[in-house]
């Protein structure tokens, strides 16, 4: 599973305090916490989280279990953190396609192609499921996150509707309606065909029926 292009240019994340005994990390690194949070992602989404332990994530970042408890205090806030990370950065890549000087068409196709080959995984799926392992503090942590996203395409789909460049549309239900498509793409078959063999064909379908909808041209 591939969440790298999401985890560039990632800031790091400081735990809630720093006791004596604090993970050393060499010069040039990447920060362990953050390694931490990429590892445990992909594990996460690869394995399942209820598969995976704290120990699995230890080994696989080539550190002990305690240095992952510093950062973090429990599988669950680890989840938690590690989902934000993502969500946080689909967003920071939405928002730098979004601002080329493109058509609107184009752009949305562009990030669709970007999300797919990236993220191989029903987000809003994922997410769902972990309701009933996170506390609702958890989860609304995760859905702000998400939110963030939203508000990035809704604020542009806003302004391409006062420049005319689509219809007067709602720029939040359109928005939302948007990120429901994206999920098309990850859709496979009874036997486990994916609808689509690649990801360009998949954006531009999913776009193709958000832009022109029951009435193609």
């Amino acid at each position: 599973m591939s969440c790298k292009f999401f985890f560039s240019g990632v800031s790091t994340m400081s735990p809630k305090s720093k006791p004596l005994g604090r993970p050393r990390v060499s010069e040039g690194d990447t920060p362990l916490n953050q390694k931490i949070l990429q590892t445990a992602i992909g594990l996460y989404l690869s394995r399942g989280f209820e598969t995976v332990s704290m120990d699995d994530i230890a080994k696989e970042c080539q550190v002990t279990k305690a240095s992952v408890y510093y950062y973090f205090p429990s599988k669950s806030d680890l989840l938690t953190a590690s989902m934000v990370l993502l969500m946080d950065n689909v967003r920071r890549a939405t928002m730098q396609r979004l601002s080329k000087p493109a058509p609107l068409r184009e752009r949305l196709i562009d990030i669709t192609e970007a999300h797919l080959k990236a993220i191989d995984f029903d987000l809003h799926s994922f997410m769902r499921k972990m309701e009933a392992t996170l506390t609702e503090e958890q989860m609304q942590t995760m859905r702000k996150a998400e939110q963030g996203i939203l508000d990035a395409l809704e604020a542009e789909f806003d302004k391409s509707a006062a420049s005319g460049e689509i219809g007067p549309v709602n720029g939040r239900i359109i928005a939302r309606a948007y990120t429901s498509l994206l999920m098309m793409g990850h859709a496979r078959d009874a036997d486990g065909a994916k609808m689509f063999p690649h990801e360009s064909e998949a954006a531009v379908q999913i776009v193709d029926i958000l832009w022109r909808g029951l009435f193609p041209a």
